[in-house]
Protein backbone atom coordinates (compact mmCIF):
# COMPACT_ATOMS: atom_id res chain seq x y z
CA UNK A 1 0.00 0.00 0.00
CA UNK A 2 1.33 3.40 -1.01
CA UNK A 3 0.88 5.99 1.76
CA UNK A 4 1.02 8.83 -0.78
CA UNK A 5 -1.92 7.32 -2.67
CA UNK A 6 -3.94 6.98 0.53
CA UNK A 7 -3.24 10.61 1.44
CA UNK A 8 -4.25 11.63 -2.08
CA UNK A 9 -7.56 9.79 -1.62
CA UNK A 10 -8.16 11.55 1.71
CA UNK A 11 -7.33 14.95 0.20
CA UNK A 12 -9.61 14.21 -2.75
CA UNK A 13 -12.49 13.36 -0.41
CA UNK A 14 -11.94 16.53 1.61
CA UNK A 15 -12.02 18.63 -1.56
CA UNK A 16 -15.11 16.90 -2.91
CA UNK A 17 -17.04 17.48 0.32
CA UNK A 18 -15.74 20.90 1.40
CA UNK A 19 -15.45 22.69 -1.96
CA UNK A 20 -19.14 22.71 -3.05
CA UNK A 21 -20.25 23.32 0.52
CA UNK A 22 -17.87 26.27 0.93
CA UNK A 23 -18.87 27.78 -2.43
CA UNK A 24 -22.56 27.51 -1.51
CA UNK A 25 -22.13 29.05 1.94
CA UNK A 26 -19.98 31.92 0.65
CA UNK A 27 -22.41 32.59 -2.22
CA UNK A 28 -25.42 32.60 0.09
CA UNK A 29 -23.71 34.91 2.60
CA UNK A 30 -22.91 37.41 -0.14
CA UNK A 31 -26.22 37.30 -2.00
CA UNK A 32 -28.65 36.25 0.78
CA UNK A 33 -30.10 33.71 -1.66
CA UNK A 34 -32.81 31.48 -0.13
CA UNK A 35 -32.17 27.80 0.61
CA UNK A 36 -35.25 26.26 -1.11
CA UNK A 37 -33.82 26.60 -4.68
CA UNK A 38 -30.74 24.73 -3.42
CA UNK A 39 -33.02 21.99 -2.10
CA UNK A 40 -34.89 21.95 -5.43
CA UNK A 41 -31.60 21.16 -7.15
CA UNK A 42 -31.11 18.21 -4.81
CA UNK A 43 -34.65 16.95 -5.48
CA UNK A 44 -34.21 17.20 -9.25
CA UNK A 45 -30.90 15.34 -9.11
CA UNK A 46 -32.46 12.57 -7.05
CA UNK A 47 -35.52 12.20 -9.29
CA UNK A 48 -33.94 12.54 -12.70
CA UNK A 49 -30.47 11.15 -12.09
CA UNK A 50 -29.72 9.25 -8.90
CA UNK A 51 -32.77 6.97 -8.76
CA UNK A 52 -33.62 6.74 -12.46
CA UNK A 53 -31.17 7.49 -15.26
CA UNK A 54 -27.90 6.62 -13.47
CA UNK A 55 -28.84 3.03 -12.55
CA UNK A 56 -30.53 2.57 -15.92
CA UNK A 57 -27.47 3.79 -17.83
CA UNK A 58 -25.20 1.49 -15.79
CA UNK A 59 -27.48 -1.44 -16.59
CA UNK A 60 -27.54 -0.61 -20.31
CA UNK A 61 -23.77 -0.17 -20.32
CA UNK A 62 -23.36 -3.60 -18.73
CA UNK A 63 -25.71 -5.25 -21.23
CA UNK A 64 -23.95 -3.63 -24.21
CA UNK A 65 -20.44 -4.20 -22.91
CA UNK A 66 -19.83 -7.29 -25.05
CA UNK A 67 -20.98 -5.44 -28.17
CA UNK A 68 -18.82 -2.35 -27.63
CA UNK A 69 -15.45 -3.89 -28.38
CA UNK A 70 -14.52 -1.71 -31.34
CA UNK A 71 -13.38 1.90 -31.09
CA UNK A 72 -16.20 3.19 -33.25
CA UNK A 73 -18.84 1.29 -31.29
CA UNK A 74 -17.50 2.69 -28.02
CA UNK A 75 -17.46 6.22 -29.48
CA UNK A 76 -21.04 5.95 -30.72
CA UNK A 77 -22.10 4.73 -27.28
CA UNK A 78 -20.27 7.68 -25.68
CA UNK A 79 -22.19 10.05 -27.96
CA UNK A 80 -25.51 8.40 -27.14
CA UNK A 81 -24.87 8.16 -23.39
CA UNK A 82 -23.74 11.79 -23.17
CA UNK A 83 -26.74 12.98 -25.19
CA UNK A 84 -29.36 11.18 -23.12
CA UNK A 85 -27.63 12.21 -19.89
CA UNK A 86 -27.71 15.85 -21.01
CA UNK A 87 -31.30 15.64 -22.24
CA UNK A 88 -32.63 13.99 -19.07
CA UNK A 89 -30.68 16.22 -16.68
CA UNK A 90 -31.69 19.44 -18.42
CA UNK A 91 -35.29 18.23 -18.68
CA UNK A 92 -35.18 17.75 -14.92
CA UNK A 93 -33.96 21.29 -14.46
CA UNK A 94 -36.70 22.58 -16.73
CA UNK A 95 -39.30 20.65 -14.69
CA UNK A 96 -37.87 22.04 -11.46
CA UNK A 97 -38.25 25.61 -12.67
CA UNK A 98 -41.73 24.96 -14.02
CA UNK A 99 -43.12 23.05 -11.04
CA UNK A 100 -41.00 23.46 -7.89
CA UNK A 101 -40.24 27.16 -8.30
CA UNK A 102 -43.87 27.95 -9.05
CA UNK A 103 -45.11 25.83 -6.18
CA UNK A 104 -42.65 27.46 -3.78
CA UNK A 105 -43.31 30.97 -5.06
CA UNK A 106 -39.71 31.71 -5.99
CA UNK A 107 -38.94 33.95 -8.93
CA UNK A 108 -36.69 33.06 -11.84
CA UNK A 109 -33.78 35.32 -10.96
CA UNK A 110 -30.03 34.93 -11.39
CA UNK A 111 -29.61 34.62 -7.65
CA UNK A 112 -32.10 31.77 -7.36
CA UNK A 113 -30.88 30.11 -10.55
CA UNK A 114 -27.31 29.94 -9.29
CA UNK A 115 -28.51 28.47 -5.98
CA UNK A 116 -30.51 25.90 -7.95
CA UNK A 117 -27.45 24.86 -9.96
CA UNK A 118 -25.31 24.72 -6.82
CA UNK A 119 -27.82 22.35 -5.23
CA UNK A 120 -27.62 19.87 -8.06
CA UNK A 121 -23.86 20.16 -8.49
CA UNK A 122 -23.15 19.94 -4.77
CA UNK A 123 -25.20 16.82 -4.07
CA UNK A 124 -23.73 15.09 -7.12
CA UNK A 125 -20.19 15.70 -5.87
CA UNK A 126 -20.72 15.33 -2.12
CA UNK A 127 -22.98 12.28 -2.25
CA UNK A 128 -22.36 10.36 -5.46
CA UNK A 129 -18.76 11.05 -6.50
CA UNK A 130 -17.37 11.33 -2.97
CA UNK A 131 -19.22 8.14 -2.07
CA UNK A 132 -17.68 6.27 -4.98
CA UNK A 133 -14.26 7.67 -4.11
CA UNK A 134 -14.63 6.41 -0.54
CA UNK A 135 -15.61 2.93 -1.77
CA UNK A 136 -12.61 2.93 -4.10
CA UNK A 137 -10.33 3.96 -1.23
CA UNK A 138 -11.69 1.17 0.98
CA UNK A 139 -11.11 -1.35 -1.82
CA UNK A 140 -7.58 -0.06 -2.39
CA UNK A 141 -6.64 -0.32 1.29
CA UNK A 142 -8.24 -3.76 1.67
CA UNK A 143 -6.72 -5.28 -1.46
CA UNK A 144 -3.31 -3.78 -0.75
CA UNK A 145 -3.45 -5.27 2.73
CA UNK A 146 -4.58 -8.82 1.96
CA UNK A 147 -2.97 -9.18 -1.48
CA UNK A 148 -4.48 -10.12 -4.83
CA UNK A 149 -3.92 -13.85 -4.41
CA UNK A 150 -5.75 -13.92 -1.08
CA UNK A 151 -8.52 -11.81 -2.60
CA UNK A 152 -8.81 -14.28 -5.50
CA UNK A 153 -9.10 -17.21 -3.10
CA UNK A 154 -11.72 -15.46 -0.96
CA UNK A 155 -13.76 -14.54 -4.02
CA UNK A 156 -13.21 -17.97 -5.58
CA UNK A 157 -12.28 -16.51 -8.98
CA UNK A 158 -9.58 -17.42 -11.45
CA UNK A 159 -6.56 -15.11 -11.62
CA UNK A 160 -7.10 -14.61 -15.36
CA UNK A 161 -10.66 -13.33 -15.15
CA UNK A 162 -11.80 -9.77 -15.80
CA UNK A 163 -12.63 -9.44 -12.11
CA UNK A 164 -8.99 -9.99 -11.21
CA UNK A 165 -7.95 -7.49 -13.85
CA UNK A 166 -10.23 -4.92 -12.24
CA UNK A 167 -8.84 -5.71 -8.79
CA UNK A 168 -5.31 -5.36 -10.12
CA UNK A 169 -6.18 -1.94 -11.53
CA UNK A 170 -7.43 -0.87 -8.10
CA UNK A 171 -4.19 -1.96 -6.43
CA UNK A 172 -2.19 -0.16 -9.14
CA UNK A 173 -3.93 3.16 -8.40
CA UNK A 174 -1.50 6.08 -8.11
CA UNK A 175 -1.85 9.37 -6.24
CA UNK A 176 -2.63 11.15 -9.51
CA UNK A 177 -6.00 9.45 -10.05
CA UNK A 178 -7.89 10.57 -6.91
CA UNK A 179 -6.55 14.11 -7.27
CA UNK A 180 -7.66 14.14 -10.91
CA UNK A 181 -11.17 13.25 -9.74
CA UNK A 182 -11.08 16.13 -7.23
CA UNK A 183 -9.88 18.57 -9.91
CA UNK A 184 -12.61 17.40 -12.27
CA UNK A 185 -15.26 17.99 -9.59
CA UNK A 186 -13.96 21.51 -9.01
CA UNK A 187 -14.47 22.21 -12.70
CA UNK A 188 -17.89 20.48 -12.77
CA UNK A 189 -19.58 22.97 -10.44
CA UNK A 190 -19.45 25.99 -12.80
CA UNK A 191 -20.80 23.76 -15.56
CA UNK A 192 -23.79 22.78 -13.43
CA UNK A 193 -24.59 26.40 -12.60
CA UNK A 194 -24.19 27.54 -16.22
CA UNK A 195 -26.53 24.81 -17.47
CA UNK A 196 -29.09 25.74 -14.82
CA UNK A 197 -29.01 29.38 -15.95
CA UNK A 198 -29.33 28.42 -19.62
CA UNK A 199 -32.46 26.40 -18.85
CA UNK A 200 -33.84 29.25 -16.74
CA UNK A 201 -33.35 31.56 -19.71
CA UNK A 202 -35.64 29.34 -21.77
CA UNK A 203 -38.42 30.04 -19.24
CA UNK A 204 -37.72 33.77 -19.02
CA UNK A 205 -37.53 34.35 -22.77
CA UNK A 206 -40.13 31.69 -23.63
CA UNK A 207 -37.72 30.50 -26.32
CA UNK A 208 -36.91 26.79 -26.55
CA UNK A 209 -33.54 27.47 -28.13
CA UNK A 210 -32.02 28.21 -24.71
CA UNK A 211 -33.00 24.74 -23.54
CA UNK A 212 -31.39 23.40 -26.69
CA UNK A 213 -28.22 25.38 -25.92
CA UNK A 214 -28.12 23.83 -22.44
CA UNK A 215 -28.47 20.29 -23.82
CA UNK A 216 -25.90 20.96 -26.55
CA UNK A 217 -23.36 22.46 -24.17
CA UNK A 218 -23.88 19.68 -21.62
CA UNK A 219 -23.56 17.08 -24.37
CA UNK A 220 -20.38 18.69 -25.69
CA UNK A 221 -18.69 18.59 -22.28
CA UNK A 222 -19.85 15.01 -21.78
CA UNK A 223 -18.24 13.95 -25.07
CA UNK A 224 -15.14 16.14 -25.31
CA UNK A 225 -13.67 15.55 -21.85
CA UNK A 226 -13.96 11.73 -21.60
CA UNK A 227 -13.16 11.41 -25.33
CA UNK A 228 -9.91 13.33 -24.94
CA UNK A 229 -9.11 11.35 -21.79
CA UNK A 230 -9.23 8.15 -23.83
CA UNK A 231 -7.28 9.57 -26.75
CA UNK A 232 -4.68 11.79 -25.10
CA UNK A 233 -4.81 11.16 -21.36
CA UNK A 234 -6.24 13.00 -18.36
CA UNK A 235 -3.84 15.95 -18.56
CA UNK A 236 -5.10 16.96 -22.01
CA UNK A 237 -8.74 16.24 -21.12
CA UNK A 238 -8.72 18.27 -17.91
CA UNK A 239 -6.78 21.09 -19.59
CA UNK A 240 -9.60 21.44 -22.12
CA UNK A 241 -12.12 21.01 -19.33
CA UNK A 242 -10.51 23.95 -17.54
CA UNK A 243 -11.09 26.12 -20.61
CA UNK A 244 -14.70 24.95 -20.75
CA UNK A 245 -15.14 25.74 -17.04
CA UNK A 246 -13.84 29.26 -17.67
CA UNK A 247 -16.43 29.57 -20.44
CA UNK A 248 -19.09 28.42 -17.97
CA UNK A 249 -17.94 31.10 -15.51
CA UNK A 250 -18.23 33.68 -18.30
CA UNK A 251 -21.79 32.52 -18.99
CA UNK A 252 -22.65 32.83 -15.29
CA UNK A 253 -21.33 36.40 -15.12
CA UNK A 254 -23.00 37.30 -18.42
CA UNK A 255 -26.37 36.10 -17.14
CA UNK A 256 -25.86 38.14 -13.96
CA UNK A 257 -25.39 41.27 -16.07
CA UNK A 258 -28.46 40.39 -18.13
CA UNK A 259 -30.49 39.85 -14.95
CA UNK A 260 -29.44 43.24 -13.58
CA UNK A 261 -30.36 44.92 -16.87
CA UNK A 262 -33.77 43.21 -16.78
CA UNK A 263 -34.43 44.40 -13.22
CA UNK A 264 -33.34 47.96 -14.02
CA UNK A 265 -35.40 47.97 -17.19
Amino acid sequence: MNVTTVLAFVLSLLIQVSYPLAVTLIYRRRTRAPWPPFVYGIVVFALFQLFTWLPLSVYIDTVLEERLRGEWAAFVWLLALAFFTALIEESGRWWGYYYLFRRGGYGLSWRNGVMYGLGQGSVETMLLIAGLTFVYLAAYVTLSGVGLEAAARSLDVDVNTEIMTALHDIVATTWVQPLTVAFERILALPHQVAWALLVMQSHLSRQKRWFGFAVLYHWSVGVIVPGLARLGGFALAEGVNLLLALFSLWLILRFRATDQERLLG
